[in-house]
Parts: structure tokens; C-alpha cells; sequence
């Protein structure tokens, strides 16, 4: 069964969500709520803020407050406008978020689509648990792969095979930006049996053949 909006953003029964610059359809658009959720744009007390930027201005003159306001145990979930939206924005899933993306004490959470005009991704104040993890993601097998730097990907044997025979969809694949490419290796490389990682490659091929950015196709 698919997730409920309030599912993907991780609302639970009693919460309360601070808005900031929400469009006025945005609690209705949330669908039906978890018993006892309340939504404002002033309170002091919530577990969840749900803030909408349009361009990286507006992202860069609300961070300030923002991070005045993701303390503790909240929630922040940053709305941006998808590039298909008639939203005219200089932000995307992979740009635009610098003043973000620098604050080192902050968790990155999971990254959804709310309508057809908002994406959203989250993020919290970091713990102990999470830097602990952070240590053992050093591990992973997809660093093997990939140079964040110089934003590229190397491929592994199975992939690079399959894009000899499919010269379309390594095409498209080329086409993708970094963190689109280093998500389809890393379903790959991730898979911890030989069934599983043959099934991913080959999905990798026919996500590739229908445009999918990526395994999820976010």
C-alpha cells in the first residue's frame, strides 16, 4: 500500500507543524492527518517546521531563523519547486542548496514528492547516533565508486557490461547528474545477494530506457 503524505513526513498523532511561507492550500493538500495534529505559523512549541523556498535568496535569507528554530528533537521540511512546475526557481534536487548543505551539525533525511508544484527534503539537528552511523557509512561500498569531487562515477563490471549492449540507456545514464548516476551504482553495489544485484542492474537498464532519474525515479 502507498504511503500517506503524513507517512512520508513522518507525522505522528499530537504533533504540531510550524508553517513558514506555506501556500494556502497546504494543509488541505497534506490529506487526511493523524489524530490531534495542529498546524501554525507562530507557535513555539512543534515537533515539525515545514518551510517553502522558491530561489536560493529566499533560501539563504530564512536559513538564519530557520536553524534558530531546528533545535532538539524538530524536524525541518524544505519545500522547493520541481523543475516541471510553472514555478520559476534557480534551485534543484542538486543545486542551489550551499548554504544548506554547509551547516555540519544537521541530518539529512529523505528527499519526497508532495504535489505535482513541491518537492520536499528533510532534515534535523544531528545525535550521537547518527555521527556513530556516519562513521560506518565510511564502509559503504559505493565510496569504491565514486569521487565527490570531480562528481564522477565509475562503473562496476555488471553495469558497464549491460551499457555495451544497451548504447541508449548508457547514453541516458551519461546524461544524469551525479548524485542521479552514484543512486543507480549504489542500488547495485549495495545488494547483498548475486540474484538481487543481477535484478538491479538489469532495472537499472529498463528505468533507464523509460527516462527514470533514478532507482525511486524522485
Amino acid at each position: 500500500m502507498a504511503q500517506t503524505l503524513a507517512q512520508k513526513l513522518k507525522i505522528r498523532d499530537g504533533f504540531t507543524l510550524r508553517t513558514r511561507n506555506a501556500p494556502p492550500h497546504f494543509e488541505a493538500a497534506l490529506g487526511d492527518l493523524p489524530d490531534g495534529v495542529t498546524l501554525s505559523n507562530k507557535g513555539k512549541r512543534f515537533e515539525q517546521l515545514h518551510w517553502f523556498v522558491t530561489s536560493r535568496a529566499d533560501l539563504e535569507a530564512g536559513l538564519p531563523e530557520v536553524l534558530e528554530l531546528v533545535t532538539g528533537a524538530v524536524t525541518c521540511w524544505v519545500y522547493f519547486p520541481k523543475g516541471s512546475s510553472r514555478v520559476q526557481t534557480d534551485l534543484t534536487r542538486d543545486k542551489g542548496w550551499e548554504a544548506l548543505t554547509a551547516q555540519p551539525q544537521l541530518q539529512w533525511l529523505s528527499l519526497i514528492s508532495f504535489d505535482d508544484t513541491w518537492s520536499a527534503f528533510g532534515f534535523r539537528p544531528s545525535t550521537a547516533a547518527d555521527e556513530a552511523r556516519a562513521g560506518k557509512a565510511k564502509e559503504r561500498a559505493i565510496f569504491g565508486y565514486i569521487d565527490p569531487v570531480k562528481k564522477e562515477v565509475r562503473l562496476p563490471e555488471d553495469l558497464a557490461a549491460a551499457f555495451q549492449k544497451d548504447k541508449e540507456a548508457a547514453r541516458v545514464f551519461d546524461s544524469l547528474a551525479f548524485s542521479h548516476r552514484k543512486e543507480y551504482v549504489e542500488w547495485i553495489v549495495e545488494a547483498k545477494r548475486d540474484e538481487t544485484r543481477r535484478k538491479r542492474v538489469a532495472g537499472t537498464i529498463e528505468r533507464l530506457q523509460k527516462g527514470w532519474k533514478n532507482p525511486r525515479n524522485l
